[in-house]
């Protein structure tokens, strides 16, 4: 199962997609990340942790991972951030229409490989 979550970094609009599961913990079904050593899974902690990301955000911190490319750079900030992520969506949408105009996608692998391919500084990831 996906979870995804609206983040808003100043005017751009992004969903953080993350893979969860339901596993049996102490007898007790639960919601878990899939695929993640550490499982617990918690809406409310992530909630808190995107309000605070959209509180704290600036162009100035997101250029520091990439300085060409404004998806890209939005994008590393949020997976700094939120490094159980499955991917990030990123939604434009005209304000005179009521559908998205248009959407993208990169998912974790894709933005470890650029990552490593480009030797992005990330402060929460190995």
């Amino acid at each position: 199962m996906t979870i995804e979550k609206r983040i808003k970094l100043q005017n751009n609009i992004y969903y953080v997609v993350i893979d969860v599961e339901y596993k049996m913990k102490n007898n007790i079904l639960s919601l878990c990340l899939a695929n993640a050593v550490e499982d617990y899974y918690d809406g409310g902690d992530v909630t808190r942790l995107i309000e605070k990301m959209e509180k704290d955000y600036t162009s100035e911190k997101a250029s520091k991972y990439q300085k060409n490319i404004g998806f890209l750079q939005d994008a590393f900030y949020i997976y700094d951030r939120i490094p159980f992520l499955s991917g990030i969506k990123s939604i434009y949408q005209k304000e005179t229409e009521t559908l998205p105009y248009s959407q993208s996608y990169i998912s974790k692998k894709e933005l470890d490989n650029l990552i490593k391919q480009n030797n992005i500084n990330m402060e929460n990831h190995i």
